[in-house]
């Protein structure tokens, strides 16, 4: 398929960061598109390895690879950059190590064209690079949590739009007036930063369409992965969780609607955060975060288990990191009277510190919803009921009164 080969239909953006062993076959099948009408911004990001080169040599053999260069600010930055170059109707941000089917483009095109879709997600499969085995993942898209027409929104949804869909950015095209139009960007974050950028958009899109082919695979079990950035920062998934909070209640209606899925989704978040840290001392930051009460955002301490019940096991399985976190603390150098008694200064300036700007009574409410979440972690863990979607329950968390 050929459009008007002087205006590029589709922007592919490509961050690249060392990755000279499958960057050649990740551009070929890039090049091997069926829908040629394409351009695509390679940033190379700081690379020590030949990546450059690679990059330079496709550029100069096919005038639609266009290579920019900048210091090492991590995969965000890099999106940035070919997000503000790009000029395609529409854009995707793929990785320097995958496999793409030849209709990838093709297929995802003729779904936006054929809903005026401003975000089409298709499905993924993966690859085993340490067996060299392609390895099925139908839970990259959770049609059972999809609504069953062929183009929909978040409110069409609201239980589920954080769930449905896996946070990554490549086997997503959005509409790039839809991503200029609200302004979005990448955080500047060594990891998480993909989820502000997808789930934002999943969340302000009108029209959300699905090809329900896998026409991607996602390398796994590499060297050099992005559980190496988790490590470098084992909070910044927090970071990036707050920061994707912040923005969708400037939109009230729609996080009213949409506020039990993101509450049971980011607790959910939390849990395999940790659960899949392989970095003892990244784990032991986390625990400890945990310990001190660190993720007042996620709003645990502030509903009672049965809220958390959109996937039944997760509640428990955060309860026994709890166990484990304060467990740890306790156990940490000092005892745990010194190390409580450590921690009784900082809060006491903070609580100062909020009367000064917030006022006594509200600071007060704020200490008391501390102390509330405080004793619900001394709870004992209790088996989260599956809570039927669309009811009072899993809108609002809570019972109808009955008459």
């Amino acid at each position: 398929m050929t459009t008007n080969p002087s205006i590029p239909t589709i922007s592919v953006v490509l961050p690249v960061y060392n990755g000279e062993s499958y960057l050649e076959t990740t551009l070929k099948s890039i090049q091997a598109q069926t829908f040629s009408n394409f351009e695509v911004l390679c940033v190379n990001d700081g690379s020590s390895d030949n990546s450059l080169g690679i990059l330079q040599a496709f550029s100069q053999a096919d005038e639609r690879f266009r290579v920019f260069t900048q210091e090492n600010s991590g995969p965000g930055v890099a999106r940035n950059t070919g997000l503000d170059a790009a000029t395609g109707t529409y854009v995707i941000m793929l990785d320097a190590d995958d496999i793409y089917e030849p209709t990838l483009l093709e297929e995802l095109y003729a779904s936006a064209q054929t809903h005026d879709s401003d975000v089409v997600v298709c499905r993924s499969s993966q690859f085993d690079d340490a067996t060299g085995t392609p390895v099925d993942s139908w839970w990259t898209i959770n049609i059972a949590q999809i609504p069953d027409q062929p183009v929909f929104s978040a409110t069409d949804m609201r239980d589920y739009i954080f769930t449905a869909f896996i946070g990554w950015p490549w086997d997503k095209l959005y509409r790039r007036s839809f991503i200029e139009a609200n302004a979005i960007r990448y955080p500047k974050l060594t990891n998480s930063e993909d989820l502000y950028f997808v789930f934002l958009s999943l969340a302000l899109a009108s029209k959300i369409s699905v090809v329900d082919t896998p026409l991607i695979s996602h390398r796994v079990n590499r060297s050099g992965s992005v559980s190496g950035s988790r490590a470098k920062d084992p909070l910044a998934f927090y970071e990036s969780t707050c920061l994707l909070k912040t923005e969708l209640k400037k939109h009230p209606s729609l996080y009213e609607k949409t506020s039990w899925g993101f509450l049971n989704w980011a607790i959910g978040y939390l849990v395999w955060n940790i659960e899949t840290m392989d970095d003892d001392n990244g784990r032991q930051i986390q625990l400890r975060a945990l310990a001190n009460d660190e993720f007042p955002e996620l709003e645990i301490g502030l509903h009672s288990p049965a809220f958390f019940g959109l996937e039944p096991t997760v509640y428990g399985r955060y309860r026994t990191l709890v166990e484990e976190a304060v467990g740890n603390d306790e156990a940490s150098p000092g005892g745990p009277n010194q190390q409580k008694h450590h921690r009784i200064i900082p809060r006491l300036i903070k609580f100062l510190e909020g009367i000064q700007y917030d006022g006594f009574f509200r600071t007060l409410g704020k200490s008391f919803g501390w102390c509330k979440r405080k004793l619900l972690k001394q709870a004992v863990s209790q088996p989260s009921p599956q809570i039927k979607r669309g009811s009072d329950f899993a809108i609002t968390g809570k019972t109808a009164s009955k008459n």
